[in-house]
């Protein structure tokens, strides 16, 4: 079984560069007479993603949580001398009713056969303590898999984009604060978590924070290639090696050994 497992291995390893020599001969696709809805606009990748497809010529839907807020305003100003259109709309993704005036909005400007692209994440894979976070992004990949089976029938494509550490380019997370953290604990958190496990684990994030990329580009650029590309790929991580060699690992170790490693690498503070 290994060996059968390794020779296939093998084979993918050597056809990948062909896959990749036939994407690049392919002509992209021209902005001109196309749409893009962004959501999140307000500041971090869609604000990139945004402002980037609308100096290449697309028309582009600009969702904002806040389109009177900084972000928003910030966005219109960089867009004033672009050769695309931008418009900003109101749009938080959680509120029925924002979505549904954004989808009568762009219905007349979006394409009946067209691309959806999802903002995912290497923590999809695996959680350094925040569970919430990888969940969602667990959930995610797992929505567009089914997704993109389902509308191959309809001739859209859907790709997911699978960032590494790009902390320090979107401003996604500030630095935690363990007296925050510790104020904000109930009694009964309290007598189970100390404050030196609290201050371990604040540094531990803030590190983490530190070591990410200024690059946001480097996203962008896979996000614009998912948009414009005639073959765009079903996933794109855009991740430092060491980022996807954990990916690997995880993906191919059995889990007791991954739960050691991540395990030490949190805390090494005793509870009570």
């Amino acid at each position: 079984m290994w060996a059968a497992a390794a020779l296939l291995l093998l084979l993918l390893l050597l056809l990948l560069p062909l896959a990749r020599r036939c994407r690049r001969g392919v002509a992209r696709l021209e902005p001109a007479g196309r749409a893009v809805l962004v959501t999140g606009c307000d500041s971090g990748f869609g604000h990139l993603l945004a402002l980037r497809l609308h100096r290449l010529g697309f028309t582009v839907f600009a969702g904002c949580l806040c389109p009177g807020g900084d972000g928003a305003r910030r966005l219109q100003r960089e867009a004033a001398a672009g050769t695309g259109r931008l418009r900003v709309l109101r749009l938080d993704v959680t509120r029925a009713r924002d979505v549904r005036e954004a989808k009568e909005m762009v219905l007349s400007h979006l394409p009946e056969r067209g691309r959806i692209v999802f903002m995912s994440s290497i923590i999809a894979y695996f959680t350094l303590g925040n569970g919430i976070y990888s969940m969602t992004k667990a959930a995610i990949e797992k929505f567009c898999d089914a997704l993109r089976l389902e509308m191959k029938k309809f001739g859209v494509q859907v790709c997911i984009i699978q960032p590494g550490n790009y902390a320090r380019s979107t401003k996604i997370q500030p630095p935690v604060s363990a007296e925050e953290i510790w104020s904000e604990l109930s009694e009964e958190e309290k007598a189970v978590y100390n404050k030196e496990y609290v201050q371990e684990r604040a540094n531990f994030f803030n590190s983490i924070l530190s070591e990410g990329s200024t690059n946001g580009n480097e996203v962008v650029d896979a996000m614009v290639d998912a948009l414009t590309s005639p073959a765009p790929k079903a996933r794109y991580m855009v991740a430092k090696l060491k980022e996807k060699a954990l990916v690997l690992v995880c993906a191919l170790f059995p889990t007791v050994v991954m739960d050691s490693v991540l395990s030490y690498a949190l805390s090494k503070v005793k509870l009570a």
